[in-house]
């Protein structure tokens, strides 16, 4: 990794209901926008995951995380920076998922998956996280 290129830690949540996974399309006003992606978003100096996943999936989805556990990490390259993404399964939630940040939702089957615009780094992981499911 060059010294230039930043390195952003990032919460991803696996949010599952019946044989789907849930993805959000980024906003018109965010880089990368149109691709799809698993809900979540940086991780802040003080946050351990646990703590940013809450955080983030209430203010993108509206739900509380009431349990999740970790499954792995992955560390991918983009042109302008690296990301380390934390895979978090979201096991128990209270809410229902809704796009609070502009964004379209879509409950995914594995068929769906690999038919979307998804970000470079989720394509990377897509075999690890279908085998979870």
């Amino acid at each position: 990794m060059s010294r230039q290129t930043k390195l952003i830690r990032v919460v991803v949540g696996l949010i599952k209901r019946a044989d789907t996974l849930l993805v959000a399309q980024r906003p018109p006003d965010k880089p990368y926008s149109g691709y799809w992606e698993f809900p979540g978003g940086k991780i802040e100096a003080a946050e351990t995951g646990l703590e940013a996943l809450k955080r983030e999936l209430q203010e993108e989805l509206g739900i509380d995380v009431l349990q999740a556990e970790h499954c792995f990490d992955h560390q991918h390259r983009y042109p302008d920076k690296s990301v380390f993404l934390e895979i978090w399964k979201v096991t128990e939630l209270n809410g229902e998922p809704h796009g609070k940040e502009n964004q379209n939702l879509h409950w995914a089957t594995k068929e769906d998956l690999h038919k979307l615009r998804l970000l470079e780094g989720n394509l990377a992981i897509m075999d690890e996280i279908i085998r979870l499911y």
